[in-house]
């Protein structure tokens, strides 16, 4: 019986990449227009332009510098998300399918899209009810024993860190699933990662390593590109250019982090999905 492994499960995201070079560059191609299009929107909506919109490609900015386009561009976002999302769990699950670089907008899309709106507003809704049930359940306990406090309040939060990871990394398979079965599969979500939860938790894990190496990688070379010097003068065409060129090759840079990021979890998770449905000749 072959062990389910947490490292090949995280190494996944390298495999498709080497696999389908050219699909990966379609998909950083497709993020690079979209944070132009972002950065475009901001040098339209703003007087500083240029330098708003050098600054508009660094994480920080997204959310903030759109103006009245804020609605459009956040939509935009999205579904490039969904897209390029459910291009890498294709790519993983279903290779033969390649056709568009594994890029759809249809059934699957719509589903996922669901499911990040059901996702978002249940956590808005819920997001702090741990947090409230342990100091609910604490608070006698810290008035009873005054001198103890800090140290049950540190207890407290540990305990809810460790329970929110582990909903979480019991529920991360959510999306994957309803891909691969094509529906909203609701009882099965819960069960498909029960008796899993090292296995995912160990690949999230060595996910998060890698994803700390491509950021002290790229970090150093995205604030080099980011000055933070004043707007040219209109005439001062030079500057200007330099400007111009600076914020596309931040743009490309900061495209290529999101997708290979992006690669790397999803298809992880396409990956663990996989071995833990039995489809790599794991018993499930």
């Amino acid at each position: 019986m072959k062990r389910l492994s947490s490292q090949y499960a995280a190494r996944e995201g390298f495999r498709l990449m080497v696999r389908e070079p050219l699909a990966f560059l379609v998909w950083t191609g497709l993020w690079l227009a979209t944070f132009s299009v972002a950065a475009s929107v901001v040098a339209a909506s703003t007087p500083a332009g240029l330098a708003q919109a050098r600054l508009a490609t660094s994480a920080g900015n997204l959310t903030t510098r759109f103006g009245p386009f804020s609605f459009v561009v956040v939509l935009l976002f999205l579904l490039v998300w969904l897209v390029t999302a459910l291009a890498a769990f294709r790519a993983v699950l279903r290779p033969e399918d390649r056709r568009w670089f594994f890029l759809r907008l249809g059934a699957d899309e719509l589903r996922l899209g669901i499911l990040t709106l059901v996702a978002f507003f249940a956590a808005i809704g819920a997001g702090g009810a741990p947090a409230t049930l342990v100091f609910i359940l604490a608070s006698p306990i810290m008035h009873a024993l005054p001198t103890a406090s800090r140290l049950i309040a540190e207890v407290g939060v540990a305990v809810t860190v460790w329970f929110e990871v582990w909903l979480g990394v019991r529920l991360s398979l959510i999306a994957v699933e309803t891909f691969s079965e094509r529906r909203f599969h609701l009882a099965a979500y819960w069960p498909v990662t029960r008796g899993r939860f090292w296995y995912l938790l160990g690949a999230y894990l060595l996910f998060f390593l890698m994803l700390l190496g491509l950021t002290v990688l790229f970090a150093p070379v995205i604030v080099i590109l980011t000055p933070t010097d004043v707007t040219p003068s209109p005439g001062d065409l030079p500057r200007r250019a330099l400007l111009l060129l600076q914020a596309g090759l931040l743009a490309g840079l900061i495209s290529v982090f999101w997708t290979l990021s992006s690669t790397l979890l999803y298809a992880c998770q396409a990956r663990a999905f996989s071995a833990i449905a039995g489809e790599d000749g794991v018993p499930p």
